[in-house]
């Protein structure tokens, strides 16, 4: 490789750290100077003046660029790798999640979601401040859990993959024997919607991610895994991928998850980016949500043609397959079901 080359292939990931690092923390109504944002996240304003430098004026030398290259692994190494290592202590001990200790751990879990929350009353049927003293004393069994295990991301990763296994298996197998016979017993309801099951876990899901950082970006990840997987043409499934819906959406939009947000790194841009690579009406409708709110005003501008293309799209389809919104259940429709739990 040239020198020419190789000084450009350093430039290039050079600015791309510091735009993208810098960008990706704008989220008021007006633009915020690089050298602001820069000074917020701790970063030298030497990276600014050299990215400035290197896109408007000359290409600097290799010396500099290598440099400002090891400066920027050493910021990477001080400010994000360290803190989430320290954030997530134990999940790389050797005792994290082990043997019995793990076991023990999973059944606990795995028992606390089996029972809450009592779905044999609906959320819209009960009090206000008996869910929030539900949810409460069940967020606190959690957290004890998962401190207690000492497995950091692990231990967080495991009650996703209880939680999200619970679901999946009480959604799927609706229409089969063996639900009819646990419903018998009492341990789940089946006609529950969507909105009463994810009404139940927003509180939890929130203190969670108050508490614990890194849970409210597995947690992310996860849901949108389900949410762009092929679409299923079972009413079940359907209203699980609803549930996935109003929680990202909620997780997004939503003005009390606002702190919460702020404090995990999530960027609306890359969800609806996301989301748009796997087009559905469930998808779609999702990055139309988040273009839509005031504090993602920069997806709006970066996405919004390009939302309201795949939305025309989708209808398109829809009419050569003779398919019209009449064909839907009402209670498939997460704008419906959501306004339907706010009252509207």
């Amino acid at each position: 490789m040239s020198a020419l080359a190789l000084r450009a292939s350093y430039c290039t990931a050079f600015c791309r750290f510091v735009t993208g690092l810098l960008d990706s923390m704008q989220e008021s109504h007006y633009k915020v100077s690089m050298y602001d944002k820069a000074r917020e996240l701790k970063l030298p304003a030497s990276f600014v003046e050299l990215r400035h430098e290197a896109i408007h004026g000359e290409l600097p030398s290799l010396v500099v660029l290598r440099q400002a290259a090891q400066k920027a692994l050493d910021w990477l190494q001080t400010h994000y790798w360290m803190q989430l290592n320290d954030e997530c202590a134990g999940a790389d001990s050797g005792s994290s999640c082990s043997g019995e200790r793990y076991t023990s751990m999973r059944e606990d879990l795995t028992n606390i979601v089996r029972h809450y929350p009592d779905l044999h009353v609906p959320a819209s049927a009960k009090r206000e401040q008996d869910i929030g003293n539900e949810s409460r004393i069940t967020f606190e069994s959690i957290l004890k859990i998962l401190e207690n295990s000492d497995g950091g991301v692990q231990a967080s990763a495991e009650f996703i993959d209880v939680l999200f296994n619970h679901w999946m298996l009480y959604s799927s197998s609706e229409d089969s024997t063996a639900a009819m016979s646990t419903a018998s017993r009492g341990d789940v309801r089946r006609d529950c919607l969507a909105c009463d099951i994810y009404s139940y876990w927003d509180p939890i899901f929130k203190s969670l991610a108050l508490s614990r950082p890194c849970f409210l970006r597995m947690l992310s990840d996860v849901m949108a895994k389900h949410l762009t997987a092929q679409p299923t043409l079972t009413s079940s499934m359907e209203t699980f991928r609803g549930s996935i819906f109003m929680g990202l959406d909620r997780i997004y939009t939503a003005p009390d998850w606002h702190k919460a947000y702020g404090q995990s790194g999530l960027n609306g841009l890359e969800m609806v980016s996301r989301c748009l690579q796997s087009p559905t009406g469930w998808t779609v409708r999702l990055a139309a949500s988040i273009s839509e709110c005031p504090q993602h005003i920069r997806v709006k501008k970066a996405f919004g043609n390009r939302i309201y293309q795949t939305i025309k799209s989708l209808e398109v389809g829809n009419s050569a397959a003779g398919e019209s919104p009449d064909d839907v259940p009402e209670k498939l429709d997460p704008v419906l079901v959501r306004d339907r739990r706010l009252g509207k």
